[in-house]
């Protein structure tokens, strides 16, 4: 009996020190497991793009903050096992101010859409505009077993830095005008779109005797007096017409919707008196004027060059004719036509 005893505290003292070891190996195993949880925290929260990630049945899994930040949800929103259509009707809520269950439907819709391809195993990407000014890059990839992972970028101050690109090579910095490459890039456009009963004019327009006072009251006041010419086209326009400064003193103006001559002259009155009329420039009062050539389109031109070398053609007459003072193109008489009808203009 004292025998048996005796191997039976043997085994049990085996027992006992083999339950501690496996008990010591599981809380390093669990130690190992949370500094593992720990690290995929923070490499979860760190990682410069939102993440979030959808089971089978359209459950939220897990999400890091840049996810919760980028949406501007709220801690309940992004808990695991949140339904997908959760999140939506907080979207919709933020983008109309109200639960809208048509809208809601609709882009319910949209998803499961794009859910049937993800079940193909399909990855696709897309643009979000959202409410709160953000442009979001989606990447979604299929996951295994169903459900998917979404990996969302903000792309607001890169879309930012390229609209401003894009900005900077049509417009011209001084005066924020259209510049000579959207000039032309509109003229080729409206030449594109040109109809019989929707003509166009141009009309190009050189300011008068500028060089004496840039030179002569200094670059600031030349500058300034640019800026305040282009305000003055500006007013002078309506809604749809493009003004460009096309380098220099020199500028556009593409009139949309012109198909007669009356109508384009009675624009060219407008802007020559909204140059002429006299303004204060960093102290000092100028009076400026200008001498303009008018082409219509497609009457003087049916391409790009055809309409540029015309309306050159037609500005050089109203110089000619003393400056101030403007000349509609007229095909076969070039020169002497031209300067006939600005003669007459100055006159008037």
């Amino acid at each position: 009996m004292a025998e048996i005893e005796k191997y039976g505290v043997i085994e049990l003292a085996q027992a006992i020190t083999a339950l501690k070891a496996n008990t010591a190996e599981l809380m390093q195993r669990k130690k190992e497991l949370q500094q593992l949880n720990r690290w995929f925290d923070v490499a979860l929260n760190n990682m410069g793009r939102g993440l979030s990630m959808f089971d089978a049945e359209q459950r939220l899994i897990v999400c890091n903050k840049q996810y919760r930040e980028i949406y501007d949800l709220p801690a309940r929103l992004t808990r695991p096992g949140t339904p997908l259509a959760n999140i939506v009707r907080r979207h919709v809520k933020q983008a109309i101010g109200r639960d809208d269950p048509k809208e809601i439907e609709r882009q319910c819709a949209w998803i499961e859409a794009h859910i049937a391809k993800l079940a193909c195993g399909e990855t696709f990407s897309y643009t979000q505009h959202l409410q709160n000014g953000k442009t979001v890059q989606v990447t979604n990839q299929p996951l295994a077993g169903g459900g998917w992972v979404d990996i969302q970028e903000d792309i607001t101050e890169r879309r930012k830095a390229e609209q401003k690109i894009t900005w900077l090579a049509h417009h011209d910095p001084l005066t924020t005008a259209a510049n000579r490459v959207y000039f032309s890039l509109e003229l080729e456009n409206a030449l594109q779109h040109l109809r019989p009963e929707t003509g166009f004019a141009v009309h190009w327009i050189d300011l008068d005797k500028f060089k004496e006072i840039n030179d002569g009251l200094g670059h600031p006041v030349g500058d300034e007096l640019l800026r305040s010419v282009v305000g003055s086209l500006r007013e002078a326009v309506r809604e749809g017409d493009l003004v460009a400064r096309l380098g220099g003193d020199e500028f556009a103006v593409i009139q949309a919707g012109v198909t007669t001559v009356a109508e384009a002259e009675e624009l060219t009155r407008r802007l020559l008196a909204a140059i002429r009329a006299p303004r204060q420039v960093l102290g000092h009062e100028l009076t400026i004027g200008a001498s303009i050539g008018v082409v219509l389109a497609p009457q003087h031109g049916a391409t790009a060059e055809e309409l540029m070398r015309n309306v050159d053609l037609a500005l050089y007459s109203a110089k000619a004719a003393g400056r101030g003072t403007f000349a509609v193109f007229e095909p076969g008489r070039a020169d002497t036509s031209c300067g006939q009808r600005a003669t007459a203009a100055a006159s008037r």
